[in-house]
C-alpha cells in the first residue's frame, strides 16, 4: 500500500498530554482499513469520543497559554467533528461508507492539521511552560 499521505508520521511533542492524545487517535485510524462493515459504527464512534475529548483538552491547554491562534485552531476541530458527526449520521440513514476512503480523509485531515495547527501549538506550550513560570502554565505539559 502506498503511503497515504508521505509526511504524516507519529509525532511526538515531548508535551505527554498531547502525545498520547495524538498516538491513541493515530491508532484508531489504523483500524480503519481494517474494520468490518458491522464495526465501523463503533469505531467511527470512538473516533468522535476521542477527538471531542483531545480537542476539549487541546482547547483548554491554548486559553490557559493565551495562544494567539485559539480561535482558528478551534475552527479546525471542530471542522473534524463536524464530519465525524457527518458520517454517523450516514450511517445510521443506512448509507454504506467506504474505511478506506474515510482512513485516506482522516489521515491527509490529521497531516495538515499536524503541521499548521499542533505543530506550532506544541512549540508554544513548550515556552509557555519554560518561561510563563505560572502554575497555569505549568499544568500544562
Amino acid at each position: 500500500m502506498p503511503d497515504i499521505t508521505p509526511t504524516l508520521r507519529l509525532q511526538h511533542y515531548d508535551l505527554p498530554a498531547m502525545d498520547r492524545a495524538h498516538h491513541l487517535f493515530t491508532a484508531l485510524l489504523g483500524a480503519l482499513p481494517l474494520v468490518s462493515k458491522s464495526a465501523l459504527p463503533c469505531l467511527l464512534n470512538n473516533l468522535l469520543i476521542n477527538v471531542r475529548d483531545h480537542f476539549d483538552q487541546e482547547e483548554r491547554f491554548m486559553l490557559a497559554t493565551s495562544f494567539h491562534a485559539y480561535d482558528a485552531h478551534r475552527s479546525q476541530h471542530q471542522q473534524l467533528i463536524s464530519l465525524l458527526t457527518h458520517y454517523q449520521h450516514q450511517l445510521e440513514l443506512g448509507e454504506n461508507l467506504d474505511p478506506l476512503e474515510l482512513h485516506m480523509q482522516l489521515c491527509s485531515w490529521q497531516d495538515e492539521h499536524q503541521q499548521s495547527w499542533d505543530d506550532p501549538l506544541a512549540q508554544h506550550l513548550r515556552q509557555a511552560n519554560r518561561w510563563q513560570g505560572t502554575k497555569q502554565a505549568s499544568q500544562v505539559a
